[in-house]
């Protein structure tokens, strides 16, 4: 349930906050978000970044230019040629266009009004994600959005969904013309925000909505200092959490009975034969009682991405065909314990000894494409994944394997060999979706979270070794292949990712 008062959570330490810390607000217009993000930037020592300043600066400057804010071709080109640029300072951030400071032109009821259509174009927020992005890998920074969490930063250190009552938001906005020498209707204010409420929630591109891993502050009853208080005390849920888990390596290894320690050297010697690099666990045993979700693209991906893990027990989803009499490999995979799984339906056995495996603190290793897709694409994923963590309410661990299909002895440059790990994500706002939502849509939305995650390691592992040409000359032929084999396992077509 969302959170009413700074005491709901615990208090953690500022010093837990990491300095390179990323901490996203979403919400509603008028929710405070603005407000919140200026006070944590200042407590925690990061960099405020107004997301929201910047669609209103493009809507300001399509308004002087008489572009009509419907017209996405040249809303997109209006933003591509235009230098946008954010200065930090105290109180609001100052907007510069074109060298132009616009920070008070863009705080007007007229632009209020406009922005929500101009911020709902599909090739706007693509620029504009990628300028916002540019912000957020440099680290130490808290941006404030519609869709931050869900989209821009889907690895957030921390995501905060701050909620407030049409009633209470009514209220802050008056109040926030009121300082600035406007006196406006508050059956105007009231319409103008429930109209943004309809077109951020409804729209194609990005909607306003609760991500699953969001921790939900309501603030209709709190005071600023107390939301301030309370979404301070949000942020510092995950750092906490992250510092107590057990990814020790050294007594990891020391239970590992002989099988897995057999298993684990063989593993790493496959890792280190083919130059394996590993990003984001160096040194480290996987964390116990998580789904480690990977995507995958080569019949390798699970012995290189299991050279990585260190720990006892560790199960794993695997296509039944593995299994028949005829594999010779079927023995061995029980001897890891492995689960068999049906991939066509529903398999209900396979999914409760899965979950039965979490419940005891065991982790799973699981692929949840349901098959291997084409480089550089990863998803969509299936609802499998969805529905175990809806059982189970277990954590999630998202890695992404890259360069496991063009392997090479010692290294390829034909595509790097990583396996990188993202942050543990916890499902802090699934309650309070499954209180609004069904099963399956609750389902789809854990399962954008996860393929948002690999993007997000993907672009990550794109900037330190760029996307190669056989990665995209590969990725373009197996696009078709890999549709056609889908129908054939799935019996249907082909789901778009977003679908």
């Amino acid at each position: 349930m969302p959170v009413a008062r700074p005491d709901d959570l615990p208090a953690g330490r500022d010093a837990l906050m990491p300095p390179d810390a990323v901490i996203a607000i979403d919400g509603p217009a008028g929710s405070g978000k603005s407000t919140t993000a200026r006070a944590l930037a200042e407590r925690f020592g990061l960099l405020y970044i107004d997301t929201g300043a910047m669609y209103r600066a493009l809507t300001h400057a399509a308004c002087g230019a008489r572009v009509d804010p419907g017209d996405e071709a040249a809303l997109a080109a209006l933003l591509a040629g235009a230098d946008l640029e954010l200065r930090p300072g105290r109180g609001e951030v100052t907007v510069l266009w074109n060298g132009r400071d616009v920070s008070q032109a863009i705080r007007t009821p007229e632009i209020d009004a406009a922005v929500s259509a101009v911020s709902a174009h599909a090739a706007v927020r693509r620029d504009m994600v990628r300028r916002q992005q540019a912000f957020g890998r440099r680290g130490g920074v808290v941006m404030e959005g519609r869709d931050i969490g869900s989209v821009v930063f889907p690895l957030a250190t921390a995501k905060i969904f701050l909620q407030a009552s049409l009633e209470a938001r009514v209220e802050r906005r008056l109040r926030q013309f009121r300082l600035r020498g406007r006196e406006l209707a508050r059956q105007d204010v009231a319409r103008d925000l429930a109209a943004r409420d309809r077109l951020d929630s409804e729209r194609e591109a990005s909607p306003l909505l609760v991500s699953p891993d969001a921790l939900v502050v309501d603030s209709s009853a709190l005071t600023l200092e107390q939301q301030n208080a309370a979404c301070a005390r949000a942020a510092l849920v995950n750092p906490a959490l992250d510092r107590e888990l057990d990814t020790d390596l050294a007594p990891a290894l020391r239970e590992l009975p002989a099988h897995y320690r057999l298993a684990y050297a063989v593993f790493g010697a496959l890792a280190r034969f083919y130059g394996l690099r590993q990003v984001g666990n160096e040194g480290r045993a996987l964390p116990r009682g998580v789904v480690v979700a990977c995507n995958h693209i080569s019949l390798w991906d699970p012995p290189l991405m299991g050279s990585t893990l260190h720990r006892h027990p560790v199960r794993t989803l695997a296509k039944e065909e593995l299994f028949r009499p005829a594999w010779p490999l079927g023995t061995f995979f029980r001897w890891l314990d492995t689960i068999p799984i049906r991939r066509r339906g529903y398999d209900r056995a396979a999914f409760a000894e899965a979950a039965a495996a979490l419940q005891a603190g065991q982790n799973l290793l699981i692929f949840p494409e349901g098959t291997r897709r084409a480089i550089g694409t990863p998803g969509p994923v299936k609802n499998g994944l969805g529905i175990l963590i809806q059982a189970t309410r277990a954590p999630m661990l998202p890695v992404f394997i890259r360069g496991s299909y063009g392997r090479r002895p010692g290294g390829s440059a034909l595509s790097p060999l990583e396996v990188c790990y993202g942050p543990v994500i916890r499902w802090h706002a699934l309650d309070r979706l499954l209180d609004d939502l069904d099963p399956k849509t609750v389902s789809r939305r854990i399962a954008q979270t996860c393929e948002a995650a690999w993007c997000e390691l993907q672009e990550r592992s794109y900037a330190r070794h760029p996307r190669t040409a056989f990665e995209q000359e590969q990725g373009g032929r197996q696009q078709v292949r890999f549709a056609a084999r889908h129908q054939r396992l799935f019996g249907r077509r082909e789901p778009d990712a977003g679908a």
